[in-house]
């Protein structure tokens, strides 16, 4: 009897552990509540996800499912990020891929500034399309996309990204 009532207390803290959770919005979907009117329609161009380039916008992106995340740079110039957006597999889903599927990922940014991702890169870490700071806009610097990756060195993060090659 007493092992019941254990099993018993067990299973309704975990049920409390798991609603506290979804009631934080704690790794779950959350809305861009950023107004993304002064960069919502700039053009992102995707390269080799179909045979022939296309774009995508930042407001096209805050209809996926996105996320929020927040990463601490190892410097003072990274400092800390709030990213809200669609995890970069999240989009790619759409594509019915995922960014295992690529030898590379190349993100390139309008200041000449170009990030790759390779090998553990793609299977081992989560890469959020950052849309907005939180609940404020991307900074005029940042626009009109940003790349945040959590758990890598902030060398990887990038702003001001206007294209994205997919190399197989």
């Amino acid at each position: 009897m007493t092992y019941v009532k254990k099993a018993g207390k067990r299973a309704a803290m975990l049920g409390l552990a798991l609603w506290v959770l979804l009631l934080c919005g704690c790794g779950g979907t959350v809305k861009v509540r950023a107004d993304l009117s002064d960069y919502g329609e700039s053009p992102i161009t995707i390269k080799g996800l179909k045979d022939e380039d296309f774009t995508v916008t930042p407001n096209e992106l805050a209809k996926l499912d996105c996320v929020k995340r927040t990463a601490t740079g190892a410097t003072a110039k990274a400092g800390t990020v709030n990213a809200v957006g669609p995890l970069l597999n999240t989009f790619l889903a759409q594509y019915e891929t995922e960014m295992s599927d690529f030898q590379k990922i190349r993100f390139l940014c309008s200041d000449g500034y170009k990030t790759v991702l390779k090998e553990e890169y793609l299977t081992d870490y989560e890469v959020v399309l950052q849309l907005a700071e939180g609940d404020a806009p991307l900074s005029e610097k940042q626009r009109p996309l940003r790349i945040l990756i959590p758990e890598a060195e902030s060398s990887y993060w990038a702003y001001a990204v206007t294209s994205i090659e997919f190399v197989r």
